[in-house]
């Protein structure tokens, strides 16, 4: 039983290390400020690069926004699985999204601004967002 056991633990772990820039890992001390106020409700995932991966709302009927080092700018992931509260993977290691566009006239500038520690932009709206990771 032992030796399953080991084995199962093994391949679990090359998986992640393979998948780990497909693999989004909840962060559950991260905090976002919208507007500059801490904002509850606000699921914060990150994966081995950094790249954020936000969900508004439950599973069913979420909102999310995924914004990544290689092309900085927010978008929604066109095809995502998720364990609830856990952990989420993406299809590809460059996750396919379609990018948020601007609600008013002009163009839509997001402003993307992205740390190890913290990661900020501007919604379509011009609301400004903030994310503290730790």
């Amino acid at each position: 039983m032992k030796t399953i056991i080991t084995l199962l633990f093994f391949a679990l772990l090359a998986f992640i290390l393979y998948n780990r820039q497909r693999i989004y890992v909840r962060d559950p001390i991260a905090t976002v400020y919208r507007n500059n106020l801490p904002e509850s409700g606000t699921a914060v995932y990150i994966n081995f690069s950094n790249d954020v991966l936000l969900q508004h709302g439950d599973d069913s009927d979420a909102r999310r926004i995924l914004l990544q080092n290689t092309t900085r700018f927010p978008g929604t992931p066109e095809r995502l699985t998720c364990l609830r509260w856990t952990a989420c993977m993406a299809e590809s290691d460059e996750a396919p999204s379609i990018p948020l566009e601007a609600t008013g006239k002009g163009k839509y500038d997001p402003k993307v601004f992205m740390t190890s520690r913290e990661v900020s932009f501007v919604e379509p709206d011009g609301t400004p967002i903030r994310i503290e990771l730790r």
